[in-house]
């Protein structure tokens, strides 16, 4: 690289640790022997020049002299940038860097400190008696202390690693397994993108290298400015393995324009890299661990945590070993989608990317390029190496027609009519829309006028139109339909910034605010319903054997008005949630109205209910309706108990704590005394429900009623520290909710054995005489409670809401009821992908296509021949 004159510039001089400072005399050594064995080891024409170097470094030029000249000690990120920016492996110089730093010297005519007051009397090396300077005694004199003590302490040291290797081997294979298992995960889902972006033919890659442009010299300030904003040069490359282009600096940013193969590119470097970690022993720990993620779910947190819940959702890892790994510089990102990031949190990714660099050995992001402003953000990486996927060439385009000719003659006799449609075929992507839109079909649509916009759209509907017909699993007899929900979905992953539909974590967030009544009222009622039901049909049964003389009658009537009343409940307190600000709720605080609002907003409703029941002539104080009213308190305090979690998540996996996490629903200083005065309530509602129907059916010896109370009370507290949480990885669409379902059941069935073994045990060995039969109906009627409100609470009411979200979306016409069944169906359509449990749009272009009225986008599919 020549200079202003001609002259090529100086590159670092060779320090001379003799001529340096004392101080600096050990890094001037450090330097030398990098210029010795990395600098001067480059050809001629590689050895780059102290401003080069600095900027290869990200150091300043006066910064990179300084060191070389032995006048300045680099810090240690510094010398690695240094060493990195030579070719050298930073890793293998870093110890020589602290052994120059512990040999550092003080500056000449430093003085060493003065000694403390009293420091100098208190030195074992003072005088002694008879006047003699008793020297410090040696490691000898202290090694032949104690034997028998050392000797004990290395037994028992020894005995400990004996015991403990095999402990801490199991551990670590474990580590290896759960290692390589992640790494086998990320090689599987790189091979999927790969298989269906080669399915067909393979097109080679071509890439150009982007570099700085050349530095103007001449100039001041203003064209340093200019110079940094100028765009990056691109330099043609033979090179087209996207392994061999992240090799060198182990540090790649692939851009390109949409549809040119950059998700490919990426997943093909992170299938490489899971294939070298991978190679050798199947015992042997990976050296490194790539990780294959998407951005488009980065919502300016720290980049630390997005990548510990990214890792969580698609590979199942703890944010505690991503953070270790993190630490002990383990992860490869490979990162796809920069520029799916929201507008808005685009500069905040970019800058905690940069952080991310320094944590990870090697790290590699992709972006599109269709706009200026995300050419200006992917200059702000600071990347070591920038690379352009180019489009296919003519010839490229050729071979992949020539691969299966006869299906595509026609798409060649367009091609030859018409020369400008070239630029609309070089794109893998629009390659395998046309050879899937006009295979073994006239092409007539490619021979229309229009610009590539609109012929690219044509193209599109003629694909959709293909789909529709494809004979694999049938021809769709209703395509209105099918465009219907595609568009929907289209436009509403679209509006969320998401790319992925997980059909098991639809919420309300899926509805308009005003569409969510049914799904946050329905669950409540369900579950009094359900619980209210059970004391009727215990009360009759009770009465027909002759245990309990009751009006089932009564208990009926009590049970529809607590139902009706709670149904009121629920829809106060969702009037409530609509008048406030979208958006207020999103901290949990929003969600007060969960509990203030049954007690406060409703008793004009409660006071009309009563008067109902008083005027039917229902006896309130009659056991039948007692037991009734007792159920509907304890199932209410349940209710508003279950407002500080999120009852309404799936429950995909359940761990006991005695630290259950909850919502803070009161303000941070009432909290705690609002918290025991609910418990209070919860633990009032069970002594009474529990006391009374025992001391109903079994009143001898009397201190059986308080002692079953306190029993089944106490069974409720410890089965109430249950925590619910999801489960990221599933294998299977809906199986969040396939998993919520069995949670639900077991936990119900657990509630429903505990408390009918705990009942019957006691009143039985407590009143032998009474018999087990009245302990049968008090063990049946307190056992089905325990279950219903169990079972609703860890899993039930997440699938009741999460069906009446579907219900609402299919009567709405958006969704077709037998959702599942239809996203398969589009998947063998090519419609839709399929990753896991979720369903993705083949390409971000189809999304956005898609994401229309079904009305606009009709006419012109029907119409596609």
């Amino acid at each position: 690289m020549a200079g202003p004159g001609g002259a090529r510039p100086k590159g670092p001089q060779r320090p001379d640790p003799a001529a340096a400072a004392p101080e600096f005399r050990s890094w001037a050594a450090l330097m030398r022997r990098v210029h010795d064995e990395l600098y001067l080891e480059l050809e001629p024409a590689d050895r780059p020049s102290v401003r080069a170097l600095a900027e290869a470094a990200h150091l300043s030029p006066g910064y990179v002299s300084e060191a070389f000249a032995g006048k300045r000690r680099p810090g240690l990120s510094a010398f690695r940038s240094i060493v990195g920016a030579l070719g050298g492996d930073p890793r293998a110089w870093e110890p020589r860097w602290h052994r120059a730093q512990a040999r550092q010297q003080p500056a000449d005519g430093e003085p060493p400190p003065a000694p403390l007051p009293g420091v100098a009397d208190d030195s074992p090396e003072g005088p002694g008696p008879d006047g003699a300077v008793r020297p410090l005694p040696g490691p000898g004199a202290e090694l032949r202390r104690y034997p028998v003590r050392r000797f004990v302490r290395a037994v028992l040291a020894w005995a400990a690693a004996v015991f403990a290797f095999p402990v801490r081997a199991r551990r670590d294979k474990r580590a290896v397994r759960m290692r390589r298992r992640l790494i086998k995960q990320v090689m599987e889902r790189a091979a999927e993108d790969l298989e269906r972006a080669e399915a067909h033919h393979y097109l080679e890659p071509r890439f150009v290298i982007l570099e700085e442009p050349e530095p103007e010299h001449a100039g001041g300030r203003r064209r340093s400015r200019a110079h940094r904003r100028a765009e990056l040069v691109p330099v043609p490359t033979r090179v087209s393995s996207v392994r061999a282009l992240y090799e060198d600096l182990d540090e790649l940013v692939v851009l390109g324009r949409p549809g040119m193969g950059k998700t490919t590119q990426l997943a093909r470097l992170a299938h490489r890299l899971a294939e070298e970690a991978l190679a050798g022993d199947d015992g042997r720990d990976p050296a490194r661990i790539p990780v294959y993620l998407r951005l488009d779910s980065y919502r300016g947190e720290p980049i630390e945590e997005w990548l510990a819940a990214a890792m969580s959702r698609f590979q199942g890892v703890s944010g505690v070993l991503v953070r270790t790994w993190l630490d002990e510089h383990l992860l490869l990102p490979v990162l796809d989608g920069l520029d799916e990031v929201p507008e808005a949190d685009r500069a905040r990714c970019v800058r905690e990317l940069l952080r991310l660099r320094e944590l990870c050995p090697g790290m590699a992001v992709g972006c599109r390029t269709d706009e200026g402003d995300l050419r200006r953000l992917v200059r702000g990486l600071r990347a070591l190496r920038y690379v352009e996927l180019q489009p296919p060439t003519r010839q490229d385009v050729q071979a992949f027609l020539n691969a299966d000719r006869a299906a595509l003659a026609d798409v060649h006799a367009a091609l030859e009519e018409n020369p400008d449609l070239w630029p609309l075929l070089q794109s893998p992507m629009m390659l395998h829309v046309i050879r899937v839109a006009y295979a073994n079909r006239s092409a007539d649509d490619l021979r229309l006028e229009g610009g590539n916009a609109e012929r690219r759209s044509r193209i599109f509907d003629a694909y959709l139109a293909q789909c529709l017909r494809r004979e694999r699993p049938r021809p769709d007899e209703a395509p209105e339909r099918t465009l219907t929900w595609l568009t929907w979905l289209a436009r509403t992953l679209t509006a969320r910034g998401e790319h992925v539909l997980y059909l098991d974590r639809l919420d309300l967030s899926w509805l308009p605010r005003r569409e969510g009544v049914l799904p946050r009222v329905v669950p409540t009622v369900a579950m009094a319903a359900c619980a209210l039901g059970i004391p009727v049909l215990w009360v009759a049964a009770a009465d027909r054997a002759g245990v309990l003389h009751a009006d089932a009658a009564g208990a009926a009537a009590v049970a529809l008005a607590m139902v009706c009343n709670t149904a009121a409940q629920a829809f106060r307190s969702d009037e409530h949630f609509l008048r406030k600000p979208e958006g207020e709720d999103a901290d949990g605080r929003g969600r007060r109205g969960d509990l203030v609002i049954p007690i406060r907003n409703n008793g004009v409703t409660m006071a009309v209910i009563l008067f109902c029941l008083l005027l039917t002539g229902v006896d309130l104080a009659a056991p039948g309706p007692v037991v009734v009213a007792l159920a509907y308190l304890w199932v209410m305090t349940t209710q508003m108990e279950g407002a500080l979690t999120d009852v309404f998540s799936p429950v995909e996996q359940l761990r006991w704590t005695w630290r259950r996490r909850e919502r803070a629903v009161f303000s941070p200083g009432a909290f705690p005394v609002k918290r025991m005065a609910l418990s209070a309530l919860v633990w009032i509602a069970v002594q009474a429900l529990v006391g009374y129907v025992v001391h109903l059916l079994c009143p001898d010896p009397a201190w059986i009623a308080p002692v079953a109370a306190f029993a089944l009370g106490w069974a409720y507290v410890l089965g109430n520290q249950f925590e619910p949480s999801l489960q990221d990885r599933r294998p299977r669409p809906n199986e969040g909710v396939r998993r919520t379902v069995r949670f639900s059941l077991v936990h119900g069935f657990a509630g429903l054995v505990v408390a009918a073994v705990l009942l019957t045990a006691l009143i039985g060995l407590a009143a032998p005489g009474q018999g087990l039969r009245r302990a049968g109906f008090v063990a049946a009627l307190l056992g089905l409670l325990f279950a219903v409100v169990r079972g609703f609470r860890y899993g039930g009411l997440a699938v009741v809401r999460h069906w009446t979200i579907r219900a609402v979306l299919a009567r709405r016409g958006r969704t077709p009821y037998r959702y599942r069944r239809f996203l398969y169906t589009a998947e063998q359509r090519i419609l839709l992908f399929r990753t896991d449990s979720g369903f993705f749009f083949p390409h971000r272009l189809i999304q956005l296509h898609l994401d229309t009225s079904a009305e606009e986008l009709l006419p012109r599919v029907v119409a596609a021949p």
